[in-house]
């Protein structure tokens, strides 16, 4: 599957969410994306792109949609602070390489700061999707790249996520929310990557 099928199946479900349970969502996007991430020709983009710094996010499509289907290289070793997705629904899936996501339950409620526990742990690599639900129990995660070499992995967001909230740790181990925007290196780099007839 080519970016342009990915976008076009994105879009599709997007259009649908709401006569969709929130499975049937996952279940598309996670069909979609399953494809795309074991596509050779986008595993040979990722591949040969050059990432800037330890951390490059990419938006596959354009900004003006929706919804996002972003691409991001971690470096080896690097990845991101515990993070939520603003309530959104969506997948991710890795296009090379192997990134770990823990993910966290919050258990606690403390005014300004909250209590997490580790939920999960998987391993994301091509062809694995994980999903990203609304809900304390579902969104909140981490990912690293514990590799020696670069990743690549793909964040579907059936709604576009403008700020979302770091959780810092704070003192007596709660952590501290911290609204953040969220920015691309590049945007509709989708354009520059493969295409073709197949599906």
């Amino acid at each position: 599957m080519d970016v342009t099928a990915l976008i076009d199946a994105v879009s599709r479900t997007k259009s649908q969410a709401d006569e969709l349970t929130r499975r049937q969502i996952i279940d598309q996007l996670s069909g979609a994306l399953a494809k795309f991430t074991t596509s050779p020709e986008n595993q040979r983009f990722a591949e040969k792109y050059r990432p800037r710094g330890n951390y490059t996010r990419l938006l596959l499509n354009s900004p003006q949609d929706a919804y996002q289907l972003v691409l991001v290289f971690w470096g080896p070793g690097k990845g991101s602070p515990i993070h939520d997705h603003d309530e959104t629904i969506g997948v991710v899936g890795a296009l090379t390489g192997e990134t770990k996501e823990i993910k966290y339950a919050v258990t606690r409620h403390e005014g300004e700061r909250v209590k997490l526990a580790r939920s999960s742990e998987f391993t994301i690599a091509p062809g694995r999707v994980t999903p990203i639900l609304p809900g304390d129990d579902q969104q909140l995660h981490l990912m690293v790249n514990e590799e020696q070499h670069w990743a690549a992995t793909v964040h579907v967001y059936l709604t576009s996520i403008h700020h979302y909230r770091q959780y810092e740790a704070a003192p007596g181990g709660a952590f501290q929310l911290a609204e953040t925007p969220l920015w691309f290196d590049e945007w509709e780099v989708g354009r520059r990557m493969p295409t073709s007839t197949r599906s």
